[in-house]
């Protein structure tokens, strides 16, 4: 046990369960701190996961000697006050998508992980899967030739929940803060790929539009068009109040690529299927990538290898990873008319 890192988890959300899980199942990782709003949450989470050590506070995991790396599940508003809370304290982070709430708080937030020398990554966990690796390397291999047109799509229909905190302006909600990083994520990976680069591209040029909820204040359904050096094309669609087809598709000069499940591919080889389908033949070759353990306990793994390193390698978020994803973010929520504080 001694050379496991010895995490702590600052909240008890959904998300927050969903990596205690993982940390459960991992053999480079224990779960020793917990920390909550009041002391009745921590300790509800502390029992059914076992937790050791449990507090009715956020600073009470970064108080902790025992803690090395912090998991932040909390809301988007908070991910920079406390990610750099975590940084001062000298605790590793994993910071829950996105990173922060706007551009300029994930530089602040990177300049204190670089500061204090400690690992920081964006918990975008689809990016730590083996399955992502090897859609960058058919991309690289030219197995369509060039890429011409990416599309990406990350949507879900919520309902009318005024209360859920994706809902709120004031904790940096919207559909495009919830799921519409991903959707940038990946096409900027894909772009990156397609250009012959060891990580994302930027894009040149960002269109934006969307549906704001009056209620709300924040965008429910949204969709972007960007263009990429070498006029590689990307549509984007995010929406919290839509269900749309979900695949990405990538189309190029000599044919296309359809992952059928780009966020969630499991352990088991049909979740982590890619099609590749070559123009001139009758069926598509159908790639199977499944990951070792489940997708939160891959991730946790990899921030264990690459503590030392600070970052992990692309096709994981590396910083700069993460700050162009937040960049690219803010024109889009811009465009769409979506501002949070300070930004009006």
């Amino acid at each position: 046990m001694a050379d496991k890192v010895s995490w702590g988890i600052l909240g008890t959300g959904g998300i927050a369960k969903a990596f205690a899980r993982a940390l459960a199942d991992s053999s480079t990782s224990e779960l020793v701190a917990v920390g909550s709003r009041s002391q009745e949450s921590a300790e509800a989470f502390g029992d059914e996961f076992g937790v050791p050590r449990r507090y009715g506070s956020y600073a009470g995991v970064l108080a902790d000697p025992g803690v090395q790396a912090v998991y932040i599940s909390l809301p988007n508003h908070l991910h920079a006050e406390w990610g750099i809370n975590c940084a001062r304290a000298g605790k590793h982070i994993l910071c829950e998508k996105p990173l922060t709430a706007t551009y300029a708080e994930a530089q602040a937030l990177v300049e204190a992980a670089r500061a204090a020398d400690v690992f920081l990554m964006e918990a975008f966990m689809y990016r730590c899967h083996p399955k992502t690796a090897k859609l960058v390397e058919l991309i690289n291999s030219g197995i369509i030739g060039d890429v011409r047109v990416i599309q990406v799509n990350f949507s879900f229909n919520f309902g009318d929940q005024p209360e859920n905190i994706r809902a709120k302006r004031a904790t940096a909600g919207g559909g495009i803060m919830d799921v519409g990083g991903y959707a940038m994520s990946l096409a900027r990976l894909l772009a990156g790929a397609a250009l012959g680069q060891d990580g994302p591209a930027e894009p040149v040029s960002l269109c934006g539009t969307g549906h704001i909820e009056p209620a709300y204040g924040v965008d429910t359904w949204a969709v972007a068009a960007l263009k990429f050096p070498h006029d590689i094309l990307a549509t984007l669609t995010c929406g919290m109040q839509v269900n749309i087809w979900t695949p990405t598709v990538i189309f190029g000069s000599k044919g296309r690529i359809v992952v059928p499940n780009p966020w969630f591919p499991g352990e088991k080889p049909e979740e982590a299927q890619i099609e590749v389908y070559v123009d001139g033949t009758d069926q598509p070759e159908i790639i199977s990538v499944p990951g070792p353990a489940g997708l939160y306990t891959i991730e946790a793994d990899l921030v264990a290898k690459h503590l030392a390193d600070r970052q992990a390698p692309s096709p994981a978020m590396t910083w700069a990873d993460s700050l162009g994803n937040m960049k690219a973010l803010n024109e889009w929520r811009h465009q769409v008319g979506v501002c949070f504080e300070g930004e009006d």
